[in-house]
């Protein structure tokens, strides 16, 4: 018997000074770190102060219904091209892409995964984060005769 699949969403819950994120699922329901609250009881919903946290748990909700079937593992890499005039640490760097990125599923639009009853759960590894080009390369200044 095929299960129905569960959507569950990252949402908003605190203010523009102090953003804070609960986890929803289709029906209205919050996670409350142990069990679904009722429909609309959003004051019940465990609240993340950090929306990477409430991804990684959305995550970990979802493998659990999932777990019993087949894993496969792919790679895509992901290019980031840094522009600065001044030098900057890999730390530096992953901190931010920590804060500032965010990978979007629009899992309600195209399923959780390829195919009926499948999951397909992607993250991005910024500590693998590695430089391709050592050096330091900076940009030619064109020249005004046209000549290189």
């Amino acid at each position: 018997m095929e299960r129905l699949p569960i959507f569950l969403s990252v949402v908003a819950a605190g203010t523009p000074e102090f953003s804070r994120y609960r986890i929803c699922d289709s029906f209205n329901r919050f996670w409350t770190g142990t069990d679904w609250s009722e429909p609309g009881e959003d004051h019940r919903g465990l609240i993340y102060a950090d929306s990477n946290r409430a991804c990684h748990e959305v995550q970990r909700l979802l493998m659990l219904e999932y777990m019993d079937r087949p894993c496969r593992v792919f790679r895509a890499p992901v290019e980031v091209r840094l522009f600065a005039d001044r030098d900057i640490s890999h730390q530096e760097l992953k901190a931010w892409l920590l804060k500032c990125s965010k990978l979007l599923i629009d899992a309600q639009a195209q399923g959780n995964g390829p195919c009926e009853g499948s999951l397909g759960l992607v993250s991005i590894h910024w500590h693998e984060l590695n430089e391709v080009n050592e050096g330091k390369k900076r940009r030619r200044k064109a020249d005004p005769k046209g000549d290189t």
